[in-house]
């Protein structure tokens, strides 16, 4: 990796990291009332990693970020995760017993393992890109 990826991957790593704590925070406060949010690690995979989508492209003005739905062989059970690039990121990841929060890496158990079959998530409906975005640029979500 060139210097210069290495730099943008740790900016992006700690835009995320930020969200994170902005995130358990909003949990208790309820400053940011977004799907399933109240019980956040629990049930808002999708919507955090909406919100995180919105906030990568806006911040970064990246291009190459994609929601993934991991399904488990049963078909029943699904997680949503980010891709920017070739970095995983995951803020719910914790949700499931003995895993934390999973920041810029390349691969993952938990994706390999529990959640095998994988879909591109092109409907963005579930949260308010608008919302988000405008709650990034006047300081209340920190970025």
């Amino acid at each position: 990796m060139s210097a210069r990826h290495a730099v943008k991957k740790m900016e992006l790593d700690r835009s995320a990291a930020r969200l994170l704590a902005f995130l358990e925070r909003n949990r208790r406060e309820r400053i940011f009332d977004y799907p399933f949010g109240y019980s956040y690690p629990q049930n808002c995979c999708e919507s955090v990693s909406l919100i995180l989508t919105y906030l990568l492209e806006e911040k970064y003005q990246l291009k190459n970020v994609r929601v993934v739905r991991g399904s488990k062989p049963c078909g029943y059970e699904h997680h949503f995760w980010v891709m920017a690039g070739d970095w995983t990121y995951d803020l719910t990841a914790h949700q499931f017993e003995g895993y934390k929060p999973i920041i810029g890496v390349l691969a993952h158990a938990l994706f390999l393992d529990t959640f095998p079959d994988w879909l591109l998530v092109c409907d963005r409906s579930f949260v308010d890109r608008d919302e988000v975005v405008a709650l990034f640029r006047s300081g209340v979500i920190p970025f």
